[in-house]
């Protein structure tokens, strides 16, 4: 009986130490200005599960587009201010500035950038 008082108290206390682990932290797309004209920076990263990703205009007036994945969202951020969204689900997401960008047969060129889940 003691060992089965045990084998629970450890178990639950195994599951909470994991439900509290708190997602990762938020990551931060910039629209910024280069020499070679608007962009995201970083364009591209990986994040886990339930991280919360935020898009800030530094420079300019730009929106987040889903353009690819199993998400929906277009938001206009203008110079100063940021949007987010929380990704809680393995996949790969795809988002354009629709200003900056050109989405000709399936390819997106200029402002465009991607979300890997994993």
């Amino acid at each position: 009986m003691r060992r089965n008082l045990v084998a629970i108290a450890l178990a639950a206390s195994l599951l909470g130490s994991l439900a509290a682990q708190p997602a990762e932290a938020a990551v931060v797309i910039k629209g910024v200005s280069t020499t070679a004209g608007f962009k995201w920076k970083p364009h591209a990263v990986s994040v886990a599960k339930g991280t919360k990703v935020v898009w800030k205009a530094v420079t300019g007036t730009h929106t987040v587009t889903a353009w690819k994945g199993r998400w929906s969202k277009s938001t206009t951020i203008r110079q100063g201010t940021s949007t987010s969204f929380i990704f809680r689900r393995i996949g790969i997401y795809r988002f354009r500035c629709l200003f900056h960008s050109t989405l000709v047969s399936g390819v997106c060129r200029g402002m465009c950038g991607r979300v890997t889940v994993g």
